[in-house]
């Protein structure tokens, strides 16, 4: 009888060790993602020349060293220096030198312009 007890005792036992760990594991929070790596890098900014300005909306095109056109929206937010009024300022001027920092979207590759710089003739 007195092994049935301790038998008893010991399968007891185990049990609550068993579930006391499950209980803590479940309640262990999930590490903290390392941001260096989560965080996408900011794309590098584009630089060329302005071929179009589509006011209406609000997108620009640069067409860059390699011969190809990149299309960017910009936003209000936008910062534009260089020109003078600003978004307004920038229909007039066309194949001025530009730097065009931006994000891009990850789903669908469309970049919005948050600063463009154009290059005045000095």
């Amino acid at each position: 009888m007195r092994m049935t007890k301790s038998y008893f005792l010991g399968v007891a036992l185990c049990g609550f060790l068993t579930m006391g760990a499950s209980a803590a594991l479940a309640q262990t929070p999930a590490p903290a993602p390392d941001t260096q790596t989560q965080r996408a890098k900011d794309p590098a900014p584009i630089a060329g020349d302005l071929t179009n300005v589509d006011a209406t909306a609000k997108t620009i095109t640069v067409k860059v060293a390699d011969g190809s056109e990149v299309t960017l929206a910009y936003t209000d937010a936008t910062e534009i220096t260089g020109a003078k009024d600003g978004a307004a300022g920038l229909a007039t001027m066309k194949d001025s030198k530009v730097t065009v920092h931006f994000i891009e979207n990850a789903k669908d590759h469309s970049k919005t312009a948050t600063r463009i710089i154009v290059q005045t003739a000095k």
